[in-house]
């Protein structure tokens, strides 16, 4: 049921802000912009943020009037308005990693002739695919529109995926990432992240199948959790955990999605992964010389940051 009696940060349901009406207008503004392009009407935005009707039409009808949101005049449905673009087009010029890790992108799909992407860490659960290139020669097969490529796709920070971004993380950040993996996965992902440090970068060998499977996980968030666990059993029986370098044969073939290698800011935390798409099989060899490049790629751009 639609709460629509004041605020659960007002009732005690939320830690306490040290400024709730802040608070509420960023709940307004983030909402937009994980929804855009689409548009929300003012029910939605009262159900996904929490807050009361009076209060959500307060905030919406304030960013309308300094232009931060549009509101359509016949449904009265709210959108990103035009001097919000502008603010975020400015940002977005002093964002190193936006402007260094395009060039990046954009070179190693053309060198190597596959997809390639940036996933950019947004938030403490939550990484974004927010730059792509496909190569230039058409050499790809890819379908830029795949979910899983598509810009501006979110994914939670939940096992098994996401491993570059947690190898290089605190002890306690790692266990407690664990925990949240089948318990009959948790050692092989221990050693995983393990040799993803040690040789610094990951590898996806899933299927089709573990692609929707990782769609699942990723939209579980608020199910119980005996049901993620049988989601993730499921998604570990249908293969291993990336590979270990035992397991990659210099004269065999493996298959492979991805390559993930991270990108660090000054203080050395991965706030980005440089992706690499060969979405085939590949010999160790191949697998291993490709992802140096894919390396030096990423330490390019860390090294801007």
């Amino acid at each position: 049921m639609t709460h629509t009696v004041g605020d659960p940060a007002e009732q005690g349901q939320q830690p306490r802000s040290p400024s709730p009406p802040t608070a509420r207008v960023m709940r307004v503004v983030e909402l937009l912009v994980r929804s855009a392009p689409d548009t929300l009407t003012l029910a939605q935005i009262v159900r996904l943020t929490g807050q009361s009707r009076a209060t959500a039409h307060a905030v919406a009808s304030e960013m309308v009037d300094r232009g931060w949101a549009t509101r359509h005049p016949r449904t009265g449905e709210f959108g990103l308005g035009p001097a919000f673009v502008a603010l975020a087009r400015t940002a977005q010029s002093t964002d190193l990693l936006g402007q260094w890790a395009g060039p990046a992108v954009r070179n190693f799909a053309d060198e190597h002739g596959m997809p390639c992407f940036l996933a950019r860490r947004i938030d403490a659960e939550t990484i974004s695919v927010v730059e792509h290139a496909l190569p230039d020669d058409g050499s790809s097969r890819l379908d830029p529109a795949a979910s899983w490529f598509r810009p501006g796709r979110r994914i939670r920070l939940r096992p098994p995926i996401c491993r570059e971004f947690i190898a290089w993380s605190s002890p306690t950040d790692r266990t407690q990432w664990i925990e949240q993996a089948p318990a009959s996965v948790r050692t092989r992902l221990a050693i995983v992240l393990d040799e993803i440090r040690e040789r610094g970068y990951s590898i996806e060998r899933l299927t089709p199948d573990h692609i929707a499977m990782i769609d699942a996980l990723s939209s579980l968030d608020g199910v119980s959790d005996s049901l993620r666990s049988r989601v993730g059993d499921l998604l570990s029986e249908l293969g291993d955990i990336d590979y270990l370098d035992t397991e990659l044969s210099d004269d065999t073939e493996h298959g492979v999605v991805t390559l993930g290698t991270p990108v660090f800011d000054a203080g050395g935390t991965v706030v980005a992964s440089l992706v690499a798409c060969p979405g085939g099989v590949k010999t160790g060899y191949e697998l291993r010389e490709l992802a140096e490049s894919a390396v030096r790629a990423a330490k390019w751009v860390s090294t801007h940051l």
